[in-house]
């Protein structure tokens, strides 16, 4: 039996997505979750990372303090920063995002259904 990596979170974001363009223009987005342990005060903060046009909606979409849910899988690299020093990342390679907060989903979906019925009249 082959093996399972698939992360289901749902947290606040610590601060607004970061795009940026790899040398081929393919859009990478990376945000940080706070997720609560229970209910409580301690959290824990997951490193995600977003590619293409799901990337380029998390941009867009996601700020600090918004609430969303996020699918994907675990992924561990290896890198060596400015020093030299090998060091190790862990992050959630997004494959699916849903806004949960409400109040942003609402005017989101209000500006997409404008978009929407303007491209209906042309």
């Amino acid at each position: 039996m082959g093996g399972l990596n698939r992360s289901i979170l749902a947290g606040r974001l610590v601060a607004d997505p970061e795009v940026r363009y790899t040398k081929n223009e393919t859009a990478v987005t990376h945000f940080r979750l706070a997720i609560n342990r229970n209910g409580n005060k301690d959290a824990d903060f997951i490193n995600c990372v977003a590619w293409g046009g799901l990337a380029k909606i998390c941009g867009e979409y996601l700020k600090k303090g918004r609430l969303v849910a996020v699918e994907g899988r675990l992924s561990i690299r290896s890198y060596k920063d400015k020093n030299g020093q090998k060091k190790s990342a862990t992050e959630v390679i997004v494959e699916n995002m849903q806004m949960l907060d409400s109040k942003f989903y609402n005017a989101a979906s209000k500006t997409d259904a404008k978009q929407e019925s303007s491209l209906v009249e042309v």
